[in-house]
């Protein structure tokens, strides 16, 4: 399961007299990715890597999803309910910053490959939910999301993530296998998706000490009483 304390924040003597732009913030977000995403490799592999580098696409998109006409682009009526109760479910307060609407927008400039990786991943978590108490993921109670959460994020992981920057990074015959993903596997898929999201929401970096010039040397614990899946 993932907790707040597993994304560091990188600082110095003097962070809490800098001036941060939100690219820099997304920097300090990017630094801790490997750690919710267990290693570096299977960061730089996942989709919300690149977005945090380039920052494009994620600055400002609070403001572009927040018509109050919005439908999704990308998501269809059932994946975009599934995905606000997963987000919701993982980093309470998902919903308020959106990150449902703003991982549509960002699927918008997505891969035909990841759009689909994201669609299997909701699906599989759907199907498992249905298995398990004959209801989709979108009607379950806080005590059985955590129930199906547990056991995605404790379920045994497939093939080692590809970074493609790092063509060394796994053997050629990793690189082949045809093995399908596992339930962990489309989990850690939609961990990376959601908790990214959350964090370069201006909810999610304010949770982590920005306030618009200034980040501090000591963020504030999660006020979540609940805490993070």
């Amino acid at each position: 399961m993932w907790e707040q304390s597993e994304l560091p924040i990188l600082s110095n003597a003097r962070a809490s007299e800098q001036r941060l732009t939100r690219r820099e913030m997304f920097q300090r977000i990017l630094a801790g990715l490997g750690t919710v995403l267990a290693g570096p490799v299977a960061a730089r592999a996942h989709p919300m890597y690149r977005h945090l580098v380039e920052a494009t696409n994620l600055e400002g998109a609070g403001e572009r999803v927040a018509d109050s006409d919005w439908s999704p682009q990308v998501l269809d009526a059932r994946q975009n309910e599934t995905l606000i109760a997963l987000a919701e479910g993982i980093v309470p307060g998902s919903s308020k910053a959106q990150v449902n609407r703003i991982i549509d927008l960002l699927l918008t400039v997505e891969t035909a490959e990841n759009r689909q990786k994201l669609a299997a991943a909701l699906a599989a978590l759907d199907t498992d939910s249905n298995k398990r108490f004959s209801q989709p993921i979108a009607r379950l109670t806080q005590p059985q999301m955590s129930v199906l959460l547990e056991a995605c994020s404790t379920a045994k992981p497939g093939q080692p993530a590809h970074d493609e920057n790092s063509p060394g990074s796994v053997t050629e015959a990793q690189k082949t296998s045809s093995a399908s993903p596992t339930l962990r596997d489309h989990f850690e898929n939609l961990k990376g998706w959601i908790v990214a999201t959350y964090y370069s929401s201006e909810e999610g970096m304010r949770e982590l000490g920005w306030t618009d010039e200034f980040y501090f040397e000591s963020p504030s614990e999660c006020s979540h009483p609940e805490g993070h899946n």
